[in-house]
Formats: structure tokens, sequence, C-alpha cells
């Protein structure tokens, strides 16, 4: 295969470089970031949830860029950087433009960032840009999906958020934000297409799922954290809300293959 360079051409082997470099990767034990990781990750921009995003902000250094999860896209550290900061922040527009973003908004903000890396002379520059601009995608998301409900429901969706960690009740959430406890209810069920104990539960649920792949708590600890009446009720909840126990979702999705003695269901 020929491929035309500066009014030549320059032979080209794709195959070939294809083995060349999956045979490098083996040998240096390097892979690519794991998909279910990297789901997580976009759906937690693309859901606007900021305390999630936090835990895969990049380092800010010039060692940024040169884990193991990333491919090199360039021999040279600093062009390596900007290739990987332009797929992400490509895939990060077109994943908040599936998640309802103004699509003209979304990849406009795509452009406005990659014009930026211009200015970044460092590794760490550009990973500072990066955070930036993860934090942008993610506010604005927040944003979104607070102004698709009314005043009661977006406070009663803070409140929670907020107290998430405590045994939340209809009747506490409406005290605190001012409303009649029925009204909330089918306020809530009317915009969200829940029951406010449902999105509780659920939101909990899935807290509690961050919490059982980024820390070594057991899983006892987690269920007393977030108010649940026992750990089999949580074990049950978990099991519904996900579809497999707290142990089997650890065992899949924990950052590295070993799973702590102490957590047991």
């Amino acid at each position: 295969m020929l491929c035309k360079r500066g009014g030549g051409f320059m032979h080209m082997n794709i195959n070939q470089d294809l083995q060349e470099q999956l045979f490098r990767q083996r040998e240096e034990q390097i892979c690519h970031l794991d998909y279910n990781q990297e789901f997580r990750y976009y759906n937690a921009v693309a859901s606007g949830d900021m305390e999630s995003v936090k835990e895969y902000l990049m380092p800010e250094n010039d060692d940024a860029y040169s884990g193991s999860e990333y491919g090199k896209l360039s021999q040279n550290s600093l062009w390596n950087a900007r290739y990987h900061f332009v797929v992400a922040v490509a895939l990060i527009a077109r994943i908040c433009v599936e998640h309802h973003m103004e699509r003209e908004i979304a990849y406009t903000l795509s452009d406005v960032f990659v014009q930026k890396i211009d200015d970044c002379k460092t590794v760490a520059e550009i990973a500072a840009l990066h955070n930036i601009m993860v934090r942008d995608f993610t506010k604005r998301m927040q944003l979104l999906q607070k102004a698709a409900y009314s005043m009661h429901v977006a406070r009663a969706i803070d409140y929670i958020t907020i107290h998430l960690h405590e045994k939340l009740q209809t009747g506490n959430i409406a005290d605190a934000i001012s409303i009649n406890r029925g009204y909330l209810s089918t306020l809530f069920r009317q915009e969200t297409g829940k029951s406010l104990h449902d999105y509780i539960l659920a939101e909990k649920i899935h807290a509690a799922a961050q919490m059982i792949t980024t820390s070594e708590m057991s899983f006892s600890e987690i269920s007393q954290y977030y108010s649940f009446s026992s750990q089999s009720h949580f074990i049950q909840c978990f099991r519904k809300e996900l579809g497999m126990t707290p142990l089997e979702y650890r065992k899949r999705y924990y950052r590295s293959s070993e799973v702590s003695e102490g957590n047991t269901e």
C-alpha cells in the first residue's frame, strides 16, 4: 500500500505494523482501558455525575497519558497527549449529544477545546485542559438534566443527592423543600417516571456500586453507610437493580483482580 507524502509516496504495510504493535503490547503488558470502566466513565459525564467523574480525572503532570491503559498514538509524548485529548473530547461530545445536549453546542464546544491544545506546551498542561474539559461537559449535562424538571423536583433531587447516605423518607424531603408531601410524590412520579422511593433506592444502589469498585469497604460497611436496614436487604436491592450480587459486581468490575477476604455475602 502506498501513501502520498510531500509529493512522493511512502510504502505502508498496516497489517505488519499492527502485528508488531500487538507483539510489543503483549511483551510490555499494555492493554487499553477496560470497556466497562470506559463505559462507566463516559456514562458519568453524560449523566452529569460530577462526583463519579472526579475518580477519572487525569494527574496534572508530565506522566499523564503514559499508563498502560493508554495506547501509544505517537512516539513523541506531547503529540501522544494531544491525540489522546482529541479522541477523548470527540467521544465525550458525541455521547453528550446522544444524551440530548444540543448537537451544535456539543460539537462547537469540542472544537473550542481542541483549538486550546495549541496553547499547551507540556503534557501536564494538556492533562489540566483535559480535566477542565471533562468538568465543563459534565456540568453542562448536569444543568441540562435539571432544566428538564420543575423547581420542586429539581430541589428534591438536589436534597436526595446531598443526603443520599441518610435514611430518606418522602416526608423529610417534602419538609426540607417546603412542599406538601402528597403533591411532591405525585409531581415526582409525573416528571421522572419513578416514585420517590424507587428513585432513592436506585441512586443509593448506583452510588454503592461505585464504592464497591473503587474501595475496599466491606458490603456490611457500605450497606450501613447508605442506611439500608440490613446487609441482606442491601444485597436483595442490589441484585434487583443491577442483576447481580455485590460480590459478583466487585469480582467483575473492581479496579484490581483481588477481592478482599472480608467482603463476603
